[in-house]
């Protein structure tokens, strides 16, 4: 059974490139490495979502994250991948149905994420439409979660600005 909050700290690096090419919904991909292979192994496979910030910013973010193998992909190696949502009243935010953001390429960057809680289990869908609108229901998802600020919401945030 997993244990919430998950923190992960980690270089952004490159990845197949269909998130921002191919479904319009760009990730930063974590390296595996950095996370740690024994941790991230024993993760469970599934879409969750969380908090992130990148090192040397003061801003956080919402995060909707998927951790696994891309069924609809059949990829080999497992990943984690956050995509990052901006608030609407950010240039960065775009006018489409749920909002996903599109920001400035960030790769080296370190990422600070802290994972709050699963949405679903990973899934393969029958084409990338469906699975467009899986992602852009799981990022409504994680707005909703996230909607509030408690004190768990508030030392996570705190967790993903720090420099330690």
């Amino acid at each position: 059974m997993t244990s919430f909050p998950l923190r992960m700290r980690s270089q952004v690096v490159r990845g197949f490139g269909r998130g921002s090419r191919e479904l319009g919904i760009p990730t930063a991909n974590l390296c595996r490495e950095d996370i740690g292979e024994e941790f991230f192994d024993g993760l469970e496979t599934g879409i969750y979502y969380g908090w992130a910030g990148i090192e040397g910013t003061t801003k956080v973010y919402k995060a909707a994250v998927s951790i696994g193998y891309n069924p609809t992909y059949e990829n080999k190696t497992k990943t984690c991948e956050p995509h990052l949502i901006a608030d609407p009243s950010e240039e960065c935010r775009n006018k489409s149905s749920c909002g996903e953001t599109q920001m400035e390429d960030f790769y080296g960057a370190i990422l600070r994420l802290s994972i709050i809680s699963k949405i679903r289990p990973e899934l393969p869908f029958e084409s990338v439409e469906k699975l467009i609108t899986a992602i852009k229901n799981d990022i409504k998802v994680t707005e909703d979660k996230l909607s509030g600020d408690d004190e768990v919401a508030a030392a996570e945030k705190d967790w993903c600005r720090s420099k330690k």
